[in-house]
This record gives C-alpha cells, sequence and structure tokens, in this order.
C-alpha cells in the first residue's frame, strides 16, 4: 500500500478515520460547544497518542474553505492500494465472491463521495478509479463519503480499459451501467465474481469502456425524465446486486 497524506474535515469522516487508524493529526476548533462525536474523537486521539491541537475556528476553515468543517479536521494518511494484483490478492484473502466498483470519470465529488459509501455500506471490496478524468480524492470526496474513505481499498489506474481486460481474464465478470442498452439490471445476474463499472455524469461510460464491458444494463426508466444522477444508478445497482447475493446466501 502507498501513503498519500490529505485533509479531511467533518466529524463522522474524522471519527472514521480514528477508528480505522489512518488519522496522524486532529485539529478541534477551540471554544466549540463539546458534543459526543467531538468527545469520542479526542478520546480515541488520546488513547492512540495522536497529535492533537485546539485551534481557532479561522484557522480550521482554511483547510476547507466555504465548507461546514463541523469543528474538527484530520490529516491521514489515505491508503491506496498499488495494484490490481495487490487488490485481487487481497480480496482472495477474504474468501469472499469479488465485488468492485468501478468508476469512469465521476467528475462531481460529491457524487464520488457519496459512491464510495454506499460502496463501502453494500461490502464492495475495493473501488477503482482513472488517475485522470475525474474528481481527485480530496476533503471534499471523504466528507461526502461519510468516513468510508477510512476502510474501501482504492485503486487509480493510468488505463481503465486495460484494467477491465484484466478483470476479465481474472474472471471476474465486468457489467456497466448504460442507458442506451435494453437490457434491464434486474434481470442480470450479479451474484458472479462482479466488477460494477458507472459512467461520467454528462456523457456516461466512454467507448473503450463499454467495448471492455462483457455486459451493459440499464435502469428501467419509467417517468418522464431519461436518466438518475450517476451517484443514484450507482447505488441502485449495488444494492441490487446485495439483494441477489443475499437471496442466494439464503437459498443455499
Amino acid at each position: 500500500m502507498t501513503d498519500h497524506t490529505i485533509w479531511i474535515w467533518g466529524r463522522r469522516p474524522v471519527l472514521e478515520a480514528v477508528r480505522a487508524g489512518t488519522a496522524r493529526t486532529i485539529l478541534l476548533a477551540s471554544g466549540r460547544k463539546p458534543s459526543p462525536v467531538l468527545s469520542e474523537i479526542r478520546k480515541l486521539a488520546e488513547q492512540q497518542g495522536l497529535s492533537i491541537r485546539d485551534v481557532s475556528p479561522h484557522e480550521l476553515d482554511r483547510l476547507g474553505p466555504g465548507h461546514l468543517m463541523q469543528g474538527v479536521a484530520a490529516q491521514i494518511e489515505r491508503r491506496y492500494v498499488n495494484s490490481l494484483e495487490e487488490l485481487l490478492t487481497q480480496i482472495a484473502g477474504l474468501g469472499e465472491q469479488p465485488f468492485l466498483l468501478v468508476l469512469d470519470q465521476i467528475q462531481d465529488p460529491q457524487n464520488l463521495g457519496s459512491l464510495l459509501r454506499t460502496a463501502e455500506a453494500a461490502g464492495v471490496q475495493g473501488a477503482i478509479v482513472p488517475n485522470r478524468g475525474g474528481a481527485p480524492i480530496s476533503g471534499v470526496v471523504a466528507k461526502a463519503s461519510a468516513g468510508a474513505l477510512s476502510h474501501l481499498p482504492v485503486l487509480e489506474v493510468v488505463n481503465l480499459a486495460r484494467t477491465l481486460r484484466q478483470l476479465h481474464e481474472a474472471g471476474i465478470w465486468v457489467i456497466g451501467l448504460e442507458g442506451s442498452t435494453s437490457q434491464p439490471l434486474f434481470a442480470a445476474d450479479l451474484t458472479v465474481a462482479l466488477a460494477l463499472v458507472v459512467g461520467n455524469e454528462g456523457r456516461g461510460l466512454r467507448r473503450l469502456t463499454r467495448d471492455r464491458c462483457d455486459l451493459l444494463v440499464r435502469l428501467p426508466m419509467l417517468g418522464v425524465i431519461e436518466s438518475l444522477n450517476a451517484a443514484v444508478a450507482g447505488s441502485i445497482a449495488m444494492y441490487e446486486a446485495v439483494r441477489q447475493r443475499t437471496q442466494m446466501h439464503q437459498g443455499s
């Protein structure tokens, strides 16, 4: 794993970072009324021997201008997976059917954080993102992920299409969300070793990404609007996979 230090803020993201052991420095706004979460952050940080500083709210706000800091920030070591082989080895060690999320240039950091949050909650074992063209992993993403970024392995890749081919060669079924296809999501078998691919907010999946998918599926749109927000669509698809997998285990 390679460590990348970033600043995050917000009570829940910082608390999860401290719990996960990725936090290194904690900043707390001085003069703020104590809250149960802030008290827990301080207590856990003291137990771990972390650096804790009480700073002015103005100094805290400079870390995330225009964002709701909630009285706390933390410097964390973001642990990125170095290679696809490393990620697959980690998953194999879990003894679980692979379940990956692949994001094709998600540009809105709120969408990216929301997708990572859902992925962690849905039991996804890792996320794969291109290292260019999408929103970078940042404090905004960490805040939107509500702490999921401290638990979910993230792999950044140079060539997403090549990575999808490698997933296919590893026996993982690559399924992309694509509004123009006729295949409905709910008819697809999502109990297999799965890499679910979600496209860009505007253009969807890039051509090479589509070409590397084993199957393209769409959400049924029964109303007037033609599409859903990328984070919403991706979250629905992930939980359809959860539903199918849960039913399979209950029936076995």
